[in-house]
């Protein structure tokens, strides 16, 4: 069936649904290679398709509206331009590029027809009540990573990268023990609170200057392998995300953090969490980004709304961390 052929607000569905995978790049009409960190809200009202879409671009993280349509042209037939509801329009996604309209948006994105179609294909087989789930949880998962950043930059002023860590790893540790059904092995925890900044994993912080970006993914992935004290890769990878992670993003450069940031998103999960299983039985926990999602649902008291860039500014994020530019112009 032609695209032609097919309803817009169909085919819009469709698209919303491919760009939701925060762990694809996409590049731009201008050559900017992008991750959709969260494709946004669906809007069913008049004005843009997709609102409060998060896009990661060189390490910053740019929240804004995003329109779609299936030809460029069409942008001035439905007479946007003069129309100020898309006069700060992040993204422009475009099914087939009839005319240069590249100035529209920040950023024009071609789609391909057949990624579209096939996608469509595999959401009728998909119950269409998880749709919002998933815009949520991808809010969510960024928003534990800046508030955690937050935290770790807050420490690393205060005391310096090595008691930084050491006061995160601490942290993490105590909030751990508290809500474990089953402990684990007390001789562990203290050994990994001593142990960890001397670690593969801890020595991360103090070397990352010295690290390559186009090196940095297999130094991680190295590190994160060898064991700090006997503990399992499960835990080590926790250890990583809560602690180690957003510490190095507040470190990172520019290069380095765009490296850290797409790690969040494509890194495949060690194990499934079983409260998670039970508090979310319809959603995967196939990545990393799903179960930190659903981890700060959880925190949130189950409140069910989507973050929105004015949500995430309340952290004061623009001001101490530096890749993200919540809400920024176009």
């Amino acid at each position: 069936m032609p695209p032609t052929s097919i309803p817009e607000r169909v085919l819009q569905r469709a698209v919303h649904a491919l760009l939701s995978d925060p762990g694809r790049t996409w590049t731009c009409t201008s050559g900017d290679v992008i991750q959709v960190v969260a494709a946004g809200t669906r809007n069913v009202h008049e004005g843009p398709d997709f609102r409060d879409a998060a896009v990661l671009f060189n390490g910053k993280v740019f929240i804004g509206d995003v329109e779609f349509h299936v030809r460029s042209s069409h942008w001035t037939v439905h007479h946007h331009s003069s129309d100020v509801r898309y006069a700060s329009l992040l993204m422009h996604v475009v099914m087939e590029r009839d005319v240069d309209l590249d100035d529209v948006a920040r950023w024009t994105l071609v789609v391909n027809e057949i990624d579209v179609l096939e996608k469509l294909r595999t959401m009728e087989r998909v119950p269409r009540a998880t749709e919002v789930d998933v815009e949520a949880l991808q809010h969510f998962a960024l928003l534990r990573l800046l508030r955690q950043a937050v935290d770790a930059d807050t420490m690393l002023r205060r005391l310096g990268a090595r008691d930084a860590l050491r006061a995160l790893v601490a942290g993490w540790l105590d909030r751990m023990s508290k809500k474990r059904q089953r402990p684990l092995d007390q001789r562990v925890l203290n050994t990994l609170r001593w142990a960890v900044v001397d670690s593969p994993i801890g020595g991360l912080v103090e070397r990352l200057s010295e690290v390559p970006a186009d090196i940095l993914l297999g130094v991680l992935d190295a590190a994160e392998r060898r064991s700090v004290c006997g503990e399992g890769l499960a835990i080590r990878r926790e250890l990583l995300i809560n602690c180690v992670l957003p510490l190095l993003c507040t470190m990172a450069t520019q290069e380095q953090r765009v490296v850290l940031l797409q790690w969040y998103w494509s890194a495949r999960s060690v194990h499934p969490y079983g409260i998670l299983r039970r508090r979310f039985p319809e959603q995967q926990q196939e990545r990393v980004w799903q179960q930190q999602g659903m981890l700060e649902h959880l925190r949130a008291h189950g409140r069910r709304t989507s973050t929105c860039a004015e949500e995430i500014k309340a952290y004061g994020l623009s001001r101490t961390v530096d890749f993200l530019d919540a809400g920024a112009e176009p």
